[in-house]
């Protein structure tokens, strides 16, 4: 089913690709996916494979300009490099890198492995994740951005020792990934240790060049084993998902210090600078009518509701948090916070 996806093996079939700019390079891909296999060099005895996915979400390049240098280095190794480019409709519509996705699509990391292949995304991730099975992959990363201000970090889907060890390399702040959301990585799960790598904001350099490092150190790793009974490299802080914060979809709002006749909620500017710190207790989060219904919802990794622990609305029309909270991926965008949520939460693990 290569109608949904270009497929390139090798070099010498990327040549005309790679001579042009990064951009030239999305609009040569004419709003499909790309999949690439560079084979191992011929020296390479039982060669594996290992795979760096970028630009799942059309609006996070750091990741996918950090491939794009690798490619053109055209570096050997002695595996198969798999290279996935994601969404590249949403990176190419209405301005560069403009859109998670498109109003006509799914999310790209929401539809791997999840039910009927119904949709046309939905099979292209069916056949690609069908290439990607039968690889013999040894190890999986694959590079994102935030939309609010956050450590650069990784995110492990399943905590065994060989993630871990892969998690480490890529960063030293770890993200327990807890809930299931039918993204890539955890599709890649249960065939290899697999991390996604949040790289901060994009189109800043410093992403840019924290991706292209952890794509350099994940390609020059000796392997990601980890010897019966020695020491498991771990990542420095670790820290767990808990909760996830969402606005209730009939509620209108802003970021803002203000609510108007077109919005329910303003919420406070600048709460990302909390991500991986402390909200602490009676932080008011945003402004309602007084009297208004709470337009927050939280919900614990299964499911269950839980905002009256987290959230309380004062009788003067402030949303404050009831106890000390750690947030994460706080977003500062009302699309991402409609398609995404507007932020999780987490607890530290020792």
């Amino acid at each position: 089913m290569t109608d949904l996806y270009h497929r390139f093996d090798g070099y010498d079939d990327l040549k005309s690709l790679l001579d042009g700019s990064d951009e030239d390079i999305l609009v040569e891909l004419a709003g499909k996916p790309a999949l690439i296999r560079i084979p191992a060099a011929v020296t390479a005895v039982n060669p594996r494979a290992r795979l760096v996915a970028c630009l799942l979400h059309g609006n996070e390049p750091s990741g996918y300009r950090a491939v794009v240098e690798v490619l053109r280095r055209r570096d050997e190794y002695p595996f198969d490099l798999w290279v996935l480019i994601g969404n590249v409709r949403a990176a190419t519509q209405e301005g560069w890198f403009a859109h998670r996705y498109l109003d006509d699509q799914e999310d790209f990391n929401r539809v791997w492995d999840f039910g009927p292949a119904t949709t046309r995304m939905r099979r292209c991730a069916r056949s690609i994740l069908e290439e990607l099975r039968a690889a013999d992959l040894e190890a999986a990363i694959d590079l994102h951005n935030n939309t609010g201000q956050n450590p650069f970090y990784a995110i492990l889907p399943e905590p065994s020792l060989e993630g871990m060890r892969l998690a480490a390399l890529c960063a030293d702040l770890l993200l327990r990934w807890s809930f299931t959301a039918h993204t890539l990585m955890e599709a890649l799960a249960d065939r290899c240790p697999t991390a996604a790598v949040e790289c901060g904001l994009p189109h800043l350099p410093e992403g840019t060049a924290f991706a292209t490092r952890v794509v350099r150190r994940f390609l020059d790793a000796d392997g990601f084993a980890v010897p019966f009974g020695g020491p498991v490299p771990r990542p420095s802080r670790v820290v767990e998902m808990v909760h996830r914060v969402t606005v209730h979809h009939e509620v209108a709002f802003t970021f803002g210090t203000e609510i108007d006749d077109m919005t329910d909620l303003a919420i406070i500017p600048g709460l990302d600078a909390y991500n991986f710190g402390m909200l602490p207790a009676g932080q008011t989060i945003g402004h309602i009518d007084p009297g208004a219904a709470m337009p927050l919802l939280a919900t614990d990794m299964g499911g269950r509701v839980v905002t009256e622990r987290l959230f309380h609305a004062t009788p003067d029309g402030r949303v404050v948090t009831v106890e000390g909270t750690t947030p994460i991926m706080m977003t500062t965008s009302v699309e991402q916070a409609r398609r995404d949520c507007l932020f999780y939460t987490a607890a530290h693990i020792d």
